[in-house]
């Protein structure tokens, strides 16, 4: 006669995967939404235009459904896109005046859904 061990059940294999899955959403962020200016996805850097002509551009870069506000706040120019609460938009341009330069960070929130269009937006109307 063969001796048989019993192998998992798969009512252990689905408590396991369930475990692991959550452990995953919780580990990449997928659970809450912070502000936005804790994302990875963004960048910065410097451009020589002027705040409207520099905020018009990127606005003119991103979808044209998009909703965007502009507020003014100690001494930057915030662009909001989605919603003006940081933890529920979709991106942000902050823009501080300087010297003659203006000094611009974007951040966008799952930036790979499009291809990160407000990150490039920003980029190109740094230079332009």
């Amino acid at each position: 006669m063969k001796n048989m061990t019993p192998g998992p059940s798969s009512a252990l294999i689905r408590s396991g995967s369930f475990a692991l899955l959550s452990a995953l959403l919780i580990a990449t962020g997928c659970t809450h939404n912070p502000d936005i200016r804790a994302s990875r996805d963004g960048t910065s850097g410097i451009t020589t235009r002027a705040n409207p002509d520099y905020i018009s551009c990127v606005k003119d870069g991103i979808r044209q459904d998009a909703q965007t506000f502009t507020t003014e706040e100690s001494g930057k120019t915030l662009l909001f896109v989605g919603s003006t609460e940081p933890d529920k938009a979709y991106g942000l341009v902050e823009l501080t005046s300087g010297q003659g330069q203006n000094h611009y960070s974007v951040y966008q929130r799952n930036a790979w859904q499009d291809k990160g269009r407000l990150i490039n937006a920003a980029r190109m109307c740094s230079s332009a």
